[in-house]
This record gives C-alpha cells, sequence and structure tokens, in this order.
C-alpha cells in the first residue's frame, strides 16, 4: 500500500518534516533517517494523517502492524478516530463535540476553576486540540502515555473526557494561581514533567473520573445526530470558535492520535 499511497512530492515533502518533529528527543527516533524514522515514513505515506499516533505505536510493532493498528484506530466504532464524524474529517466536527462537552463538565464539576480560566480568558479550544487529537501524547510523562494509551485502546473515547476532566482536577489549585500567560505555557507546554503523582495513582483517578462522569451521564458528549445544528451552523454556539481554531488544528498537522 506504501507503493500505491496517492501522494504529490508536496506531500512527501511535508510528511518527511513531520517526521524530524516527531518524539525527536526519544532514542528510538534520534537519528535523521534511522530504522525508525523510515519506517514512520513508509507508515504515513500509506496513510497519510497523524505522525505523532504512528510513532508510538511503532515503538512496539513492526511497520506493517502499526499501519494496520492505525487503521483499525481511525474507522472501528470504539475509537473512530476519522469515521464518520471523526475527529480528522474536514471541519472537526467531532474535536467540536468534545471540546464543548468539556466545557459542559467545567461548569457542572470544577466551577469556581471554569470561572477563574474564563475570566482569564483562557479558551479551552485551545489547551484542548492534542489532549483530544492524539490522546494526551507529548502531555503526559512518556510511561505514563504508554498506560494511557493501553487504556484507550481498551475502553477507546470512553477514556478522552475523563482523562481532560482528571488533568484540571488534579492540577486546580496551580492553576487557580496562574494568569492567562501561566494556565497557557503550563496546559500547552509543560504539562507533561509536573506530573508528581505515580502512574497507578493516576490510572485510579482516571478510573474514578470514568466512574463520576458516567454518574452525572457526562461520560461522552451527545451524538452529533442528536444535538440538532451542528458546528459551522448560524445558530451553533462553537461556529465562531471553529473558524477561530482552524489556523491552530492546520498547525499541529504542519507541525508535528474497563479496569485499570
Amino acid at each position: 500500500m506504501k507503493e500505491e499511497a496517492p501522494v504529490s512530492f508536496r506531500d512527501i515533502k511535508q510528511i518527511d518534516l513531520d517526521i524530524k518533529r516527531t518524539f525527536h528527543n526519544h532514542i528510538m527516533f534520534w537519528d535523521c533517517y534511522g530504522v525508525r524514522q523510515q519506517a514512520l515514513f513508509h507508515v504515513l505515506l500509506a496513510y497519510s494523517v497523524c505522525n505523532t499516533i504512528v510513532a508510538i505505536l511503532l515503538m512496539f510493532l513492526t511497520e506493517k502492524d502499526a499501519f494496520w493498528v492505525l487503521a483499525q484506530l481511525m474507522t472501528d466504532e470504539r475509537h473512530a478516530m476519522h469515521a464518520f464524524s471523526g475527529f480528522f474529517i474536514p471541519g472537526f466536527p467531532k474535536l467540536l463535540r468534545f471540546q464543548a462537552h468539556h466545557e459542559h463538565i467545567l461548569d457542572r464539576a470544577l466551577p469556581k476553576l471554569k470561572k477563574h480560566m474564563d475570566k482569564e480568558q483562557m479558551c479551552t479550544g485551545i489547551y484542548t486540540l492534542r489532549w483530544f487529537l492524539q490522546c494526551f501524547i507529548d502531555q503526559t510523562p512518556f510511561l505514563l502515555t504508554v498506560k494511557l494509551w493501553d487504556a484507550y485502546i481498551l475502553d477507546g473515547e470512553h477514556v478522552l473526557t475523563p482523562m481532560a476532566y482528571m488533568t484540571l482536577k488534579v492540577h486546580r489549585k496551580h492553576l487557580l494561581k496562574l494568569p492567562l500567560e501561566g494556565l497557557q505555557e503550563f496546559l500547552q507546554d509543560s504539562l507533561a514533567p509536573p506530573w508528581a503523582l505515580e502512574d497507578e495513582v493516576v490510572l485510579r483517578h482516571l478510573q474514578a473520573s470514568m466512574t463520576q462522569l458516567q454518574r452525572m451521564k457526562c461520560d461522552l458528549p451527545t451524538p452529533r445526530s442528536a444535538q440538532g445544528p451542528g458546528p459551522g451552523h448560524p445558530s451553533c454556539p462553537v461556529a465562531t470558535a471553529a473558524q477561530a481554531l482552524r489556523w491552530e488544528v492546520t498547525g499541529i498537522a504542519m507541525a508535528e492520535p474497563g479496569q485499570y
């Protein structure tokens, strides 16, 4: 399939640029045009969507197996990262639904923090981009990221909303002290190192957050078909936010996806 990938020279050049920025601090991707970088290039050439997600798969799988796992993540019902109203289709409808749902959860479960972030004009749509598009890759320490991906592969998108909620809940005391610049820097760039909790403690917090949100009937956003007007419709409250965020999402694409 990599030989038949319908990509232009411009696409190949962009994939090459993305690869050099993907897990470049990890030993398996240090060497320019090394074995893993070549494997990453081949998988992305065959399925040009998410370099960071492919990179973490290649740390544990062969090139061929990584491709088929990626295909499964994009299309199966449990994860649905691309199929139908997925995260990576034009307009980012699923991303916008998850972001709006995240706002709703903060209003109900963390109102003090939500009020502070609103006061500082910290937009939910900015800091949750990598959280939802990449399932927290680069946003947690590497070993914790691997365990979170175990949970994500097991339970699918049910993990994303509780993880976003739990992240703010765990760090809420620190976040309440930060101005806008501090919030932006912490949530977008510096979140990974400060996780002082042991990985197993974080996973227990995640399980508790999943249970809490299930009781609140907030573990997943309302399906798009039941929501009425979708993003982009004049009566939809996130339409303006969607337009404002397109450059940010594009920037990411250019610069760089039970019980526990």
